[in-house]
């Protein structure tokens, strides 16, 4: 017990001391124990400042194969041509279950029974959601019911839960939650995302049930429908006030990826870090400047004809914006590295905010949802809410906000059209998620768009065809042998990535 209460003086000490809810923790006494407010700091940090697996799992992986990025050595050679790297692969799963779980299970045992705390219980039943539906899209069957029990009740081996029943715990939880939150619920200290601003907990809470009933429309539509509809009906985001963000802050970047200080954004340590992403996917930089997206500039860096081959029929002066096709490495470009677009200064800062769940996103969901009959409204005007909000949301990160008219000229030129409307849509959501590329994979495994660059490369590791999970770490084998093996028997009985999770039909 001493061991445990030392780690987490340290933790409230270290990690938190330098965030800007410092001092108003450091005045309440129970900061110097394990507490909640402490523990909700360090995980939501964690979520977006974790360069470890930011770097491997959502830049590098997912940001390969939904070809976000492409061009630098990693994305391309195992993100383009889908090689396996076990470090790549495991990352999220060590680091997740090593922090971010623990963290937020000790909040739930620790508020469980404290009517004071009601609140601050909640808010943890949404994290947790928010943190494992993340790794159970990501591997499929994951630990989930037993996870982080092993210090408060000895499960060092838990179960991997199904898919389905960790889906069906998400929307319980997440309707008490929503249920939970009120005014005299106690307050929510710590809190970084919101700070402890109730009425956008419980959005939070409904956008997240929207999310992820959308992620089972094609598995199980009927389930979908309803919780589309309770989500709807108790108030999902409503601008991009709502947002959930995480603003990062200006702390050094340690040379050891082991030892990264979690309050710097931990994506901008991997365009950092000896430019593992620096530059855009052709896919995605031709989308944005075909279509008049006034995304562009505000993503991308131009090129001028300076930079581009002796031939090009580029003129003096004019500006270019070119991406690296998938599968590419960006010095193989006929005008070398230097011909290719690169990413935006204020998109590669420690301080760069990471958007976790926007208003955009919500919106487009909506419209999805409008076109299948399952809510009110017009498809086309939520269609048209979530594009001109994506283009809005890019102000967070420091881009010159688009003008009106821009945005309203882009608007009318690109209109939801009936027969297309899902590929419209999430070619969008793929768009709004640059920056999370980890729900921008989930959601193109969903739906299937946008329609990737294929991969022809012949030293692909898997013939081209994009992987449909990532497989869980070899050693589960000797730590957690039953369950593993039961886990595997479920999903097809191999541990291999072109396997699919249970929600992923198409």
């Amino acid at each position: 017990m001493k061991i445990k209460y030392i780690v987490a003086i340290l933790a409230v000490f270290t990690v938190v001391g330098c965030t800007e809810n410092f001092d108003e923790l450091v005045k309440d006494p129970v900061a110097l124990s394990p507490n909640p407010a402490g523990q909700l700091t360090f995980t939501q940090l964690c979520m977006s400042g974790d360069g470890y697996y930011q770097h491997r799992t959502n830049l590098i992986y997912a940001g390969g194969f939904v070809q976000h990025y492409s061009g630098s050595w990693a994305v391309t050679e195992y993100g383009s041509k889908f090689k396996n790297n076990e470090e790549y692969a495991v990352a999220l799963w060590r680091n997740v279950y090593a922090h971010e779980i623990k963290s937020i299970v000790d909040i739930l045992d620790n508020t469980s029974a404290d009517p004071a705390a009601v609140n601050m219980n909640a808010v943890a039943k949404i994290m947790k959601v928010m943190i494992a539906h993340r790794l159970t899209d990501i591997y499929g069957d994951v630990p989930y019911s037993e996870a982080g029990l092993g210090f408060s009740q000895g499960i060092v081996t838990p179960k991997y839960d199904k898919q389905e029943d960790i889906y069906n715990s998400f929307f319980k939880e997440l309707d008490e939650a929503f249920n939970q939150l009120n005014a005299g619920g106690g307050a929510i200290k710590g809190d970084l995302f919101y700070d402890g601003d109730i009425a956008k907990w419980k959005k939070l809470a409904n956008t997240m049930r929207l999310r992820l009933a959308m992620r089972i429309s094609e598995v199980n539509p009927a389930e979908a429908e309803k919780q589309v509809k309770a989500a709807f009906q108790n108030g999902v985001f409503a601008g991009n006030d709502d947002n959930c963000i995480m603003h990062h802050l200006d702390f050094p970047f340690s040379d050891d990826p082991s030892r990264l200080d979690y309050r710097g954004n931990g994506l901008s340590y991997g365009f950092i870090s000896d430019e593992h992403g620096d530059h855009f996917s052709s896919l995605l930089i031709d989308f944005l400047r075909d279509n008049g997206d006034p995304r562009l500039t505000m993503i991308a860096t131009p090129k001028t004809s300076s930079s581009v081959v002796p031939w090009s029929p580029i003129q003096p002066g004019e500006t270019l914006y070119e991406g690296v096709k998938p599968g590419m490495f960006r010095w193989d470009l006929p005008g070398g590295s230097n011909s290719a677009s690169g990413i935006q200064p204020y998109l590669k800062l420690r301080t760069t905010p990471f958007l976790h769940v926007s208003y955009s996103e919500t919106q487009l969901l909506l419209a999805e949802a409008a076109v299948r009959g399952w809510i009110s409204g017009s498809a086309a005007d939520y269609y048209k809410n979530g594009v001109e909000a994506g283009i809005k949301q890019m102000e967070i990160y420091g881009a010159a906000p688009a003008t009106q008219a821009d945005i309203n000229t882009y608007l009318t030129a690109n209109p939801l059209v009936a027969g297309t409307e899902k590929e419209q849509i999430g070619t969008q959501i793929w768009v709004t998620y640059l920056f999370n590329s980890i729900e921008a994979y989930s959601n193109w495994r969903r739906t299937g768009y946008p329609h990737l660059v294929p991969i022809t490369n012949s030293d692909s590791g898997t013939g081209g065809v994009v992987p449909t999970r990532l497989y869980y770490p070899n050693d589960e084998m000797q730590k957690n042998e039953k369950n593993y093996l039961d886990a595997l028997s479920r999903m097809g009985g191999k541990n291999d990535w072109l396997g699919k999770v249970w929600w992923d039909v198409n």
